[in-house]
């Protein structure tokens, strides 16, 4: 390759760098602060799996990656990952499940859900969409048990170690490089 087509080249490889980092400190900003919002931005949003309710389907471990939902195409069947207040305390939680049934009223649409197997509905009611977060897409087995890990205070440290052990070797691996003593190569 030739020095123009080098520079070309680099220059598209930063650019790409740069595009793929600013979407992911995007992608984690939205996270941080309006998490809510980043299905709606990005079109999708990955959640793991903590309970074994829709095993075999979906294993506890495993990251599901949902896709915002058209509720008016959504149908009985349908896995979706929605809020709500499982255990009775007035928070929600985040649930994927069957919809069992879907009602259209005056205010929106309402679902009942079930878990796999399952012929009665959920416990905790019907649910509003806006409730509803998202379509059920894919998953990728035990990836969540993962995630959840890097989320975790003990994983955030584990992390940070690491960069700062990387960090350390790169430095000293380069200030050996420059206090060794250039060999004198013979004179032909």
């Amino acid at each position: 390759m030739n020095t123009k087509t080098k520079k070309v080249m680099n220059l598209i490889g930063s650019i790409f760098f740069f595009l793929i980092a600013g979407l992911l400190v995007l992608y984690i900003l939205l996270e941080i602060f309006i998490p809510n919002t980043t299905i709606k931005v990005f079109q999708f949003k990955p959640y793991s799996v903590v309970s074994r309710s829709m095993e075999p389907v979906i294993n506890k471990g495993d990251l599901v990656i949902v896709t915002n939902p058209n509720v008016d195409k959504l149908a009985v069947g349908d896995i979706i990952t929605f809020r709500a207040d499982i255990d009775y305390d007035g928070e929600k939680e985040i649930v994927t499940h069957y919809i069992k049934s879907k009602t259209l009223t005056e205010d929106g649409f309402i679902f009942t859900t079930n878990r796999y197997g399952s012929t009665t509905a959920d416990t905790w009611g019907a649910l509003s969409e806006d409730e509803v977060i998202g379509l059920y897409s894919f998953r990728i087995p035990k990836l969540g048990v993962f995630v959840d890990f890097i989320k975790s205070p003990f994983g955030i440290i584990a992390i940070i170690v690491n960069i700062g052990v990387i960090i350390g070797i790169v430095y000293i691996v380069k200030k050996s490089k420059k206090d060794k003593p250039q060999e004198n190569k013979p004179e032909a």
